[in-house]
């Protein structure tokens, strides 16, 4: 488990991005999360709300996840709807997110933050059985064969016990 403030470990978990995802820059302390796609002379950035570790994962999880294709569109081409969304619009809402926070919760995992499964719906319904499976069903995916650009993430974000204890050995 880390010991960080989350300013810290943002920093820190950006920093073992840098190295991971050298075409990618990542940025907190948007009000809302945003991916922006690369153009002819900038990298993609990927932004995160405040500086929040979670939310940096949940983003990053969306960029390791997306397609070539994706990865070229703003915000990967996804709709947005917000809260009071319908029973259908929840539905979608739901497949959509499994698999991205399913990588998420191995990512926690790896730098030993705490995971909740995240429906970005503030009514006060649980998650449903079927998101909860596939969401774990992702996740079991993410701890035995990641997609490429997931596997990398994940093994640099192992990296972070080094990085603990080089701090506390630091800061002692």
């Amino acid at each position: 488990m880390n010991t960080y403030d989350d300013d810290e470990l943002c920093e820190i978990l950006i920093a073992l991005l840098f190295e991971a995802l050298p075409n990618v820059i990542i940025r907190g302390g948007a009000d809302e999360p945003f991916y922006e796609a690369p153009k002819t002379d900038t990298k993609a950035t990927i932004h995160f709300r405040s500086n929040y570790p979670r939310s940096l994962l949940h983003e990053l999880s969306h960029y390791c996840l997306a397609g070539k294709r994706r990865r070229a569109i703003d915000d990967f081409g996804y709709w947005y709807t917000e809260c009071g969304r319908t029973t259908q619009e929840q539905r979608s809402f739901e497949i959509v997110e499994a698999r991205p926070q399913g990588l998420e919760k191995a990512m926690c995992e790896a730098i030993g933050i705490k995971f909740l499964p995240s429906l970005d719906d503030f009514s006060g319904n649980p998650p449903s059985d079927e998101f909860l499976y596939s969401l774990n069903c992702a996740y079991q995916e993410m701890l035995t064969s990641p997609p490429p650009t997931a596997r990398k993430v994940l093994l640099a974000l192992r990296n972070i016990n080094a990085i603990d204890s080089a701090y506390k050995s630091e800061t002692i």
